[in-house]
């Protein structure tokens, strides 16, 4: 076993890895970023070597620097996690030629399974079943263009370099090829540096089933059972679960016998997932990711072992922990992703700094073995721009599927996040729905349900929610408003000062909760608010971020912090974004006469669709931004007449930066 290992990643994974490494005997070392200096994978490594930059490519994944401080710690071996240089074939062979041990495959396997159209060759030559499709070398538009025709639409093009759901686009019609070619070669371009793709026939009604394998140096290859991860958006798993719920035993070994026939044909060594769409009773193989999945955790409960250990052991030289006929599946798990991001704002990554987190205290209370969290923020931790805005990973196990299910729910309701936008509240919806209960989905059913989905999420009575917000506000520092008017003359914060009085008056709230932009006239007078309804409200202050409602005779409970014009609240369960807009005497009419259109997300422009005098339609698409690698579309919020362009192909803008302004028709 190894004596020092450096962990060439960062967030949840680099604290995983550490975890089992301490309990091993083994030392760890984290390289970091500029932003990431002090985050806690820093703090649960053994030793921290900074590495500079702010960006992906100016830190971790930038060779030189990871090769420059495995050296300097004395490390053997490099562990790459997921993401980053994990599949780096390059990489591999550089860390082999320093005398450092890659934790992971040799670089001939990723560099075969990588591309999607080399490991399309070998599923074939291993024998395992591949979509029709197209992975040719000749990449020019007609051959692809003529493809697509013979294999028939509706297709999918996707990147040959890709994963994570980048690079990949639905496409049904011929008149809609060229331009999904041209966006997928430019994201592919841009998020892996190769802008080579593959055509395949699309399964408009599949499940997306893949096979934990595993294989040392001494002839041994091993399955660890599947995961189901049909649940998906943008082909990016939303949930996973093991056992799959409707995989038959016969089809289930006829999957585990093709993976593991896949992975020894090509003589792989290490962790690997061979991921295959099911349709019916017939599979067809997807991809090959030669690393350890996001999702790992899932089979860890479901078979009791630790698949970072038994890669840290087999990288080191040392057989399988077990054989074949040694691993169990044993009850059900599942695993949400927790993200920051904005579901009502078309899921866009959110940043920020995360100013309040409560982790449900299951970790270390009397259902530790049913429920686990894997996670690398704490409060203050920023939410940066330059990464995959993952917070955490939340996994439940009981002895069936109900069970975990309804643990789940329970889990996430107490799971308290504030100061940046997060999905959960999207999770317990999905976790609610008819047909994730009965098992009766596939992969396309958020692409069919999103709305249905997203207007289950419950909102209770709004009005506790304002008023708390506008209380927790009343109570913050004097100095707050002193330094809104040195900093910022036209802040909502500075109309919140009169609340201070003891006086009764009368205010006109303008506020967006997720996302509705909505108008409330109340009066208020020392914590009561009286509404233009008649409702009466009163609220305390009880603890830090805690405020006590009652209304109705019933006293609520809820949690509250604020970051510039935005509160974040928890109650019930649920998670809510209030965006303050100002508190005076205005009149709310003035709510829906702007016809301006805002950057919903910090980014680059890279295409403008409209012009001033142009007409648009309500959903039409305005211009395209890249955040996080990805492109994100800007649609017409009405229909009417373009009357402003702010911005050009090319610009960087920020979060609610004006892009247009439409005149409604």
């Amino acid at each position: 076993m190894f004596k020092r290992i450096l962990i060439a990643n960062r967030g949840e994974i680099a604290c995983r890895i550490a975890r089992t490494a301490s309990r091993l005997g083994v030392d760890t070392v984290a390289v970091c970023s500029d932003p990431d200096r002090g985050a806690p994978f820093t703090k649960a490594c053994d030793a921290t070597i900074p590495i500079g930059g702010a960006t992906p490519m100016e830190s971790y994944l930038d060779i030189d620097k990871i090769l420059k401080a495995a050296e300097q710690s004395g490390a053997e071996a490099i562990h790459p996690g997921y993401g980053f240089l994990s599949e780096n074939a390059e990489f591999a062979e550089r860390c082999k030629a320093t005398g450092l041990v890659f934790i992971g495959p040799d670089a001939e396997a990723i560099r075969v399974m990588g591309l999607k159209d080399s490991a399309r060759t070998a599923a074939i030559n291993s024998g395992v079943p591949v979509l029709p499709g197209y992975d040719g070398e000749d990449q020019s538009p007609d051959t692809l263009i003529s493809a697509a025709e013979k294999t028939g639409y509706p297709i999918l093009i996707k990147a040959a370099a890709g994963g994570g759901g980048k690079g990949m686009r639905v496409v049904t019609t011929a008149e809609d090829f060229l331009p999904s070619l041209e966006s997928v070669k430019r994201e592919s371009l841009s998020a892996f540096g190769n802008d080579s793709v593959l055509i395949e026939k699309y399964l408009p009604s599949s499940h997306h089933i893949e096979i934990q394998v595993f294989a040392d140096s001494h002839g041994n290859t091993v399955h660890l059972y599947e995961r189901d991860c049909s649940m998906q958006r943008r082909y990016q798993k939303v949930i996973e679960e093991s056992p799959a719920p409707l995989l038959t035993d016969k089809l289930r070994s006829e999957m585990t016998t093709a993976a593991v026939n896949c992975a020894k044909a090509i003589g792989y060594v290490g962790a690997g997932t061979i991921e295959f769409l099911v349709d019916s009773s017939q599979f067809y193989f997807l991809e090959m990711n030669t690393r350890l999945q996001v999702e790992h955790p899932v089979t860890e409960k479901v078979t009791g072992q630790d698949l970072v250990e038994w890669q840290l052991r087999v990288a080191s030289g040392e057989p399988l922990p077990c054989k074949q006929e040694d691993i169990e599946q044993n009850g059900h798990a599942m695993e949400v992703r927790v993200y920051a991001e904005n579901p009502d704002r078309g899921f866009l990554p959110a940043t920020g700094t995360i100013l309040d987190i409560t982790h449900p205290e299951y970790n270390f209370g009397s259902l530790k073995d049913t429920i686990r969290i894997d996670t690398g923020v704490v409060a203050g931790s920023k939410v940066s721009a330059h990464y995959d805005p993952m917070i955490s990973k939340v996994i439940t196990w009981t002895e069936d599927r109900e069970d975990a299910r309804m643990l789940m729910i329970t889990v996430l309701e107490d799971y308290r996040i504030l100061g940046v936008p997060t999905n959960i509240s999207f999770l317990q919806s999905i976790l609610k729905q008819p047909d994730f209960i009965e098992s009766s989905y596939d992969t396309q059913y958020l692409t069919h349900n999103l709305e249905q989905v997203l207007s289950h999420i419950p909102t209770n009575d709004k009005t506790p929610y304002f008023a708390c917000a506008w209380l927790f506000l009343q109570d913050l520092d004097s100095q707050l408003v002193k330094q809104g008017t040195q900093s910022d003359h036209h802040s909502p914060w500075l109309a919140m000062h009169p609340l201070r009085t003891e006086s009764t008056r009368k205010y006109c709230f303008e506020y967006a909760i997720d996302v509705q932009r909505q108008a409330m006239v109340f009066t208020y007078n020392l914590g009561r608010f009286e509404f233009e309804d008649g409702l009466i409200l009163d609220a305390e202050i009880k603890s830090h971020h805690e405020i006590s409602v009652t209304i109705r005779g019933k006293q609520t409970k809820l949690y509250a912090v604020h970051t510039n014009n935005t509160v974040f609240l928890h109650i019930d369960g649920q998670h809510h974004r209030v965006d303050i807009l100002g508190i005076d005497h205005a009149s709310r009419d003035r709510l829906d006469a702007s016809g301006t259109v805002f950057s919903p997300m910090p980014g680059m422009v890279i295409e403008v669709r409209v012009e001033p005098g142009q007409s648009v339609s309500k959903g039409d698409r305005l211009l395209c931004i890249e955040a996080m690698k990805m492109e994100h579309d800007i649609l017409a919020p009405s229909s009417g007449t373009v009357k402003t362009v702010y911005c050009k192909s090319g610009d960087s803008v920020t979060e609610n930066t004006s892009l247009v302004i439409i005149e409604s028709a």
